[in-house]
C-alpha cells in the first residue's frame, strides 16, 4: 500500500507543471535568490554610506564646537570685578556660591559695559573656586542647557550619588524618542581642558525606571549624539555617551565665559574651578562685596569713565546674596557713600526673593573663608 501512495504521488508531480519545469523553477529559484542578495547589499552599502555621511558630519560639528566659543566679545579690558563670600545670582535657580571669584564684564559691541542690559556684555571668568549645589545644576539644566526649541530632555533633577567608588550625579528626567520616555542614569563628571567643556559621561541608564538601557546608547541609532538635538548656539555637543557642555551654556544673561580648570563632586556640593589672572582686592576692611574697578560702565543713566564702586554685603555674617537683574530695587534700601569725584560705596542688605532659600551659609567655602567668618 505504502508503495503504491509513493508511486501515485511521484506520478502525480511528475505530471505537474513544477515537475516538467523542474530545471525552469530551479534557475528561477537561483535568479530570486540572487536578487534578495544584491538588494541586501544595495541596502546595506547605501547605510553604510548613510552612516559614513553622519559621522562626518558629527566629526565635523564637533570639531567646529570644540575649536571655538559661539559667543565672541569684543576684544577690550571690560571691567574687571572681585567677588568675596558672595552668591551671585542670576535666577531664584541658578547661582554659584564663591569664597573668591574673578571676572571682567565685557561688552558684545562697543566699549561700555551696560549692567542694566545682561543681553549685551559676557563675563569672562579668570581666577576663581565657585560652588554649585546639586538643586542649582538642576535649574542651569532646565534653564539654560537643555531649554531652547527642539530639546529632547525636559524636567530634569539632579542627586548626587557613589558610583563604583566615585561621586557622580544622579540624573532623572523624561528623553523624546517618538514619545517622551522617563529615564535615569547616573553621569559622572570631568573636564577637558584641551576643548574647555564640562563632560557629563553617562553610567548605569535605565528607561522607563527599570529597563537596563547602559548598553543600548552605545549601539545605532541609540547613541546620545542621534537621540538629542543640539541647540542652535552649539553650547552642547554629544560624543557617545558623554555630553559636553561649554561654559557659557550653563547660566542664562548674562552669559559666561574662561577657562574651567577643575571639577570636584564633593559630599554635598559640586566645585568648578577656574584659571586666570586674579584682580586686587580693595583697600577696605570688608569681608563680603562686590569690587567695580576699572573700565568703563553704565548703571541706569549714571556713567563712570574709570569705574570704582564697592558694594559690602549689610549683613557679613553669611554670604551676601547679589543679583546683577535686581541690584537697582536694592539701592533705595542701601547705604551710599562718595568719598570723592571717582569712587562710590555702598552697604546693601542681601537680594531676597519671594519664597528664597538664602542658604547663607559658610560650611560650603573652603575652610579659610569658613574661619574668617567664624572670626567676624
Amino acid at each position: 500500500m505504502l508503495t503504491r501512495s509513493r508511486t501515485w504521488l511521484t506520478t502525480k508531480l511528475h505530471d505537474s507543471w513544477l515537475g516538467r519545469h523542474t530545471s525552469l523553477a530551479l534557475r528561477s529559484a537561483i535568479v530570486l535568490l540572487l536578487v534578495i542578495v544584491v538588494a541586501e547589499s544595495v541596502l546595506l552599502s547605501v547605510q553604510q554610506s548613510v552612516n559614513r555621511k553622519i559621522e562626518a558630519q558629527s566629526a565635523k560639528l564637533l570639531n567646529t564646537f570644540l575649536q571655538q566659543d559661539t559667543v565672541q566679545a569684543a576684544r577690550t579690558p571690560g571691567v574687571p570685578i572681585r567677588l568675596q563670600n558672595v552668591r551671585f545670582k542670576w535666577s531664584d535657580r541658578v547661582y554659584v556660591d564663591t569664597a573668591d571669584m574673578t571676572v571682567r564684564a565685557v561688552p558684545i559691541q562697543g566699549t561700555v559695559v551696560d549692567f542694566d542690559d545682561l543681553d549685551s556684555f559676557l563675563l569672562l571668568v579668570q581666577k576663581s573656586d565657585v560652588v554649585i549645589r546639586p538643586d542649582v545644576l538642576e535649574g542651569m539644566l532646565n534653564e539654560s542647557v537643555f531649554n531652547y526649541p527642539e530639546s529632547k530632555l525636559r524636567d530634569l533633577t539632579v542627586t548626587l550619588t557613589d558610583y563604583k567608588g566615585q561621586r557622580a550625579l544622579r540624573l532623572a528626567g523624561k528623553i523624546k524618542v517618538m514619545f517622551w520616555i522617563p529615564f535615569k542614569m547616573n553621569a559622572l563628571l570631568s573636564v577637558d581642558t584641551k576643548t574647555n567643556t564640562l563632560v557629563m559621561e553617562a553610567h548605569h541608564v535605565k528607561a522607563m525606571g527599570f529597563l537596563p538601557a547602559s548598553s543600548l546608547i552605545k549601539m545605532e541609532p541609540f547613541q546620545l549624539e542621534h537621540l538629542l538635538s543640539l541647540p542652535p548656539n552649539r553650547s552642547l555637543t554629544v560624543a557617545t555617551n558623554r555630553i559636553m557642555v561649554k561654559p557659557f551654556g550653563l547660566f542664562p544673561p548674562p552669559r559666561i565665559n574662561g577657562r574651567i580648570a577643575s571639577v570636584t563632586i564633593e559630599d554635598k556640593v559640586i566645585r568648578l574651578g577656574f584659571a586666570g589672572d586674579a584682580i586686587p582686592a580693595p583697600e577696605a576692611a570688608a569681608k563680603n562685596y562686590v569690587y567695580i574697578k576699572g573700565g568703563i560702565s553704565q548703571f541706569g543713566t549714571f556713567r563712570m569713565l574709570q569705574t570704582d564702586i564697592l558694594i559690602q554685603d549689610q549683613d557679613p555674617d553669611d554670604l551676601f546674596v547679589f543679583s546683577l537683574l535686581h541690584y537697582a530695587d536694592l539701592i533705595p534700601k542701601s547705604r551710599i557713600e562718595l568719598p570723592d569725584t571717582r569712587s562710590a560705596r555702598l552697604t546693601m542688605p542681601d537680594f531676597q526673593e519671594p519664597n528664597d532659600n538664602r542658604g547663607g551659609t559658610t560650611q560650603i567655602l573652603p575652610p579659610k573663608a569658613r574661619e574668617a567668618g567664624a572670626k567676624g
